[in-house]
């Protein structure tokens, strides 16, 4: 939570990025992709990071989106950072989803 309470404080330039904080933006430039549209275009930096730090927010993925990104974008946006999938798994789901 300390990259929260950065963000907040104004500071988001001093927060230490991990794979985990990659994994959702990767789910997020994606999302951007499927969407053509830029993630929390409404919110104001703050109000996006308080979304979704304290309520969980994360953008309505469209019906038409491939079940295999779809699913992709959840597991990267998954509330508990360590459960998001890792750079490789990232890479072979892309790879299989390219091949069908």
């Amino acid at each position: 939570m300390t990259w929260f309470k950065q963000i907040i404080a104004g500071d988001p330039e001093n927060t230490t990025e991990t794979w985990m904080s990659n994994a959702y933006s990767f789910g997020m430039v994606l999302w951007e992709m499927v969407t053509g549209e830029a993630a929390y275009a409404s919110c104001s930096p703050v109000q996006a990071a308080v979304g979704i730090a304290a309520c969980g927010l994360r953008p309505d993925i469209p019906k038409e989106c491939p079940q295999a990104l779809r699913t992709l974008m959840i597991n990267c946006w998954n509330n508990s950072p360590s459960k998001r999938p890792n750079f490789s798994y990232i890479h072979s789901t892309l790879l299989r989803a390219i091949s069908r």
